[in-house]
């Protein structure tokens, strides 16, 4: 908290430097086909950005009503600036690095007022609160743009954790099923050795019989078949047993992953929520 109370009065002092340091500059511009004295600042921010919050900041001056890109001032509600003044017409200019803002202070008459015309207090505050409120505006926008990052960590960190969870899953159903299949193999090899026995103690009792060619040779072929069986099994058992095995040896690193993804995205969530907290506490001031 108190490496956050730093943070902030470092921004503060940033902006409050910066906006000690902008100049309020005058130049000529053409407005209604004649030149008349704009005052305008530069501020380093996006001229979209920049246009909706200029165009809130002066409704607290008048009536404000924008046409292409100008945004006019009208029923101006104040005299701090000037008794003379009747109406702002204003525009921001995208500079690509930086925008300008442009202001045209005109009379009744829609002429310029002349600089002894102007409060230059007033006109300091006018241009500077607008300085301090956009990149204030500006640190908000970054801080959320900030926070979705943090957000798009966690959900990366959410879908890490759903997957080490349904590897962990899929391991333990796989040890079940062959461990399943172990558990009938010794009922399936006795049940063909006992059969292949049954078969063999009858080609015995007809190799004695020299009439029963045609038998023996069905009987041997009995016997031979039961025997591949039998190896059939005992291969089938040995590869369950080592595809159990391997899954026995992997229980430990799919668990030990989980437990990483659930700590990844236990401190992802805790980024997020201190990123929140930054943004609320920047909008509190």
């Amino acid at each position: 908290m108190k490496k956050q109370s730093i943070l902030a009065l470092a921004a503060f002092l940033f902006i409050s430097i910066n906006a000690l340091s902008q100049h309020i500059l005058k130049s000529d511009h053409i407005y209604d086909g004649r030149v008349l004295e704009t005052n305008y600042i530069f501020i380093r921010s996006d001229s979209k950005q920049l246009s909706k919050d200029w165009e809130t900041y002066l409704n607290k001056f008048g009536k404000v009503d924008e046409s292409k890109g100008e945004i006019t001032v009208t029923d101006i509600k104040t005299g701090e600036l000037s008794t003379y003044l009747d109406k702002m017409v204003s525009f921001i200019q995208d500079n690509k690095t930086f925008s300008t803002v442009n202001v045209l202070f005109l009379d009744e008459n829609d002429n310029t007022l002349a600089p002894a015309q102007i409060n230059q207090k007033e006109l300091e505050r006018f241009f500077y609160d607008f300085y301090d409120l956009a990149y204030f505006n500006e640190e908000v926008r970054m801080a959320e743009a900030d926070l979705e990052l943090a957000e798009d960590l966690m959900e990366v960190a959410k879908k890490d954790q759903g997957k080490a969870e349904r590897n962990l899953e899929a391991n333990l159903r796989a040890q079940e099923k062959l461990g399943k299949k172990l558990d009938k193999s010794p009922e399936e090899l006795s049940k063909v050795i006992s059969e292949k026995d049954e078969i063999f103690q009858e080609l015995l009792k007809s190799s004695m019989d020299t009439t029963a060619t045609e038998k023996n040779s069905e009987l041997k072929e009995e016997v031979e078949k039961k025997e591949k069986q039998l190896i059939k099994i005992k291969e089938k058992k040995d590869r369950d047993a080592d595809r159990l095995v391997k899954r026995e040896k992997e229980f430990p690193e799919l668990t030990e992953k989980l437990f990483e993804a659930r700590k990844t995205l236990e401190k992802a969530e805790q980024v997020v929520e201190s990123k929140k907290l930054v943004i609320q506490d920047l909008k509190k001031k």
